[in-house]
This record gives C-alpha cells, structure tokens and sequence, in this order.
C-alpha cells in the first residue's frame, strides 16, 4: 500500500507542477495569476519559474523516496503523511485546473 500512495503522490505532484508552470509560464492581460504557497513563490522569485519547479520536483523525489526506505518512521506516520500531501496535492491540481479554465487553456497548454 505504501508504494502505491508514493506513486499517486509522485503524480499529483507531476500534475500540480505542470499546471503551475502553465498557469505562470506567461502573464494574462486583465488577470492576475499567483502561487498560492509562499515558499512556492520564494523559490519562484528566487530562481524563475522553471528552476523552482525543478527544485520542488526534486526535493519531493528525495522525500518520498526517504518515507518509502526509512526504518526509522512508523508506518501510521508514514501512511498520514502520504494521506495529508495527497489530499493537499489534489486540491493544489484542482485550484490549478479552476484558473487553467479561467485563462482559457487546456491542461496540456493548449487553448481552449
């Protein structure tokens, strides 16, 4: 059970990262478009879109991969923490989806 909530959370996270990068890749005339999450949009500000993406992406593998081999967390708390950041990432991609509609683009960056 553990593995396959990490692979659902791996593909959330997927999810969440591409619909952020379409949804900030370009300004909207008569939108404003943010990142929700502060330390999202530090490490936006700090190292560009894209670099940010790729530094959240990897410290997400890094930490999923710890859960999945460490001995040293009880599995309740590893299989709460997968439950919370799931539940999390979901709502992450559906917010995503909601302004991807309003900017009139199709998940796959595509106009609508």
């Amino acid at each position: 059970m553990l593995p396959m909530l990490v692979v659902v959370a791996l593909v959330l996270s997927a999810a969440d990262h591409w619909t952020t990068y379409l949804c900030l890749i370009e300004e909207t005339p008569g939108l404003q478009v943010m990142e929700g999450n502060p330390l999202a949009a530090w490490l936006f500000a700090t190292l560009g879109l894209a670099g940010g993406l790729v530094i959240d992406s990897l410290v997400t593998v890094g930490a999923l991969a710890f859960l999945l081999v460490s001995r040293s967390v009880p599995r309740w708390v590893k299989l709460a923490f997968l439950c919370g950041l799931i539940g999390a990432t979901g709502l992450a991609v559906a917010n995503n989806l909601g302004a991807l509609k309003a900017l009139r683009m199709a998940p796959f960056g595509l106009p609508s």
